[in-house]
C-alpha cells in the first residue's frame, strides 16, 4: 500500500508567507457494485462484471460516506476521503449514496488517495474511446483562498485573448478525441476562473483545461457518461461555499 497522496499546493507568496492548500484529485470511473456491506460500504467492479467472469478478486471496496462534505462538516480528514459525493449532494458519483434503495450501476469518483491505497496508479481514470484522461478529473480544495472550490477537467483550445478575457472553445468531456468540433466557445477570465495550480493552454493552443463548477453549471456542459450506456449526465450545482456541517457522514472515532 502507498501512502496518502493529498497534495498540498503552494500559492504565490504574499508579504513573504506562503499560503498553502489542501487539494484532493477524483478520477471518474464506471462502477458495477458487486456487494454491498452497510449503509455506505460496498464492492465494486471497474468493469463489466460479465466481461471479467464475475471475477470477486477483482472487486475493490470503497465507504461512500467518506467524501468531501464529511471531510467539509469535521468527520474525517481530507486524508480520509474515498469517493466523491454523491451527484444529489454537488458531487459527481452517480452509486449508492445509500442502500436499500441505491444505485448499483454509475460512475464512482475515487480520490488519490484511494486509489494509491488499492494500488491503483494515478491518473485511475482511463481515458475511454474519443476522450482525454483529463475529462475524468476534478480537482477539490479544502482550504485557504480557494476552500471548497471545485474544477472539472475539460479539453479546450484558447483561441485569442483580449484584456483578462481569453475566448475558449470546450469539448463535453468524453468527445473531445473523436469530435473535431467542439461543444461550444465562451469568453472567460482565466485568472478567475481556471485552476490556479494547472496552467491553462496558451491562446492559440489546445490541451487540458480545468474550470471552476461554478462557472460550468451555467455552461450548458455534459458530465462524462460512466458507463456508456447509461446515458448522459448534466454537473450537479457545486456544492456551497459554506457547507452544511449536518451533512450525512462516518462519526468520528
Amino acid at each position: 500500500m502507498t501512502s496518502s497522496s493529498v497534495e498540498k499546493t503552494v500559492e504565490p507568496p504574499e508579504e513573504g508567507s506562503h499560503t498553502r492548500m489542501t487539494k484532493v484529485t477524483f478520477y471518474g470511473l464506471p462502477a458495477w457494485v458487486g456487494a454491498i456491506h452497510g449503509p455506505t460500504i460496498c464492492d465494486w467492479w471497474n468493469a463489466d462484471p460479465a466481461q471479467l467472469n464475475w471475477d470477486r478478486s477483482l472487486l475493490y471496496t470503497v465507504d461512500l460516506a467518506k467524501t468531501p462534505s464529511a471531510a467539509n462538516a469535521g468527520y474525517i480528514a481530507a486524508s480520509q476521503i474515498e469517493v466523491d459525493d454523491h451527484t444529489r449532494n454537488g458531487g459527481r458519483t452517480t452509486i449508492g449514496p445509500m442502500w436499500p434503495g441505491g444505485t448499483t450501476i454509475g460512475a464512482c469518483w475515487v480520490s488519490d488517495s484511494y486509489l494509491a491505497r488499492a494500488g491503483g496508479t494515478a491518473p485511475g481514470a482511463p481515458a475511454t474511446a474519443g476522450s482525454h484522461k483529463h475529462e475524468h478529473t476534478t480537482i477539490h480544495y479544502f482550504d485557504g483562498e480557494h476552500g471548497n472550490r471545485r474544477f472539472h477537467g475539460f479539453q479546450a483550445s484558447v483561441v485569442k485573448a483580449h484584456g483578462p478575457l481569453s475566448l475558449v472553445e470546450i469539448w463535453n468531456p468524453g468527445t473531445s478525441a473523436a469530435s473535431a468540433k467542439p461543444a461550444g466557445s465562451w469568453w472567460l477570465d482565466l485568472a478567475a476562473d481556471a485552476d490556479p495550480s494547472t496552467p491553462p493552454p496558451a491562446p492559440g493552443t489546445t490541451g487540458p483545461l480545468y474550470l471552476d463548477a461554478a462557472k460550468v453549471n451555467h455552461m450548458a456542459m455534459f458530465s462524462p457518461k460512466f458507463p456508456p450506456y447509461v446515458g448522459t449526465f448534466g454537473f450537479a450545482p457545486p456544492p456551497s461555499r459554506s457547507p452544511d456541517r449536518r451533512s450525512p457522514g462516518p462519526k468520528r472515532p
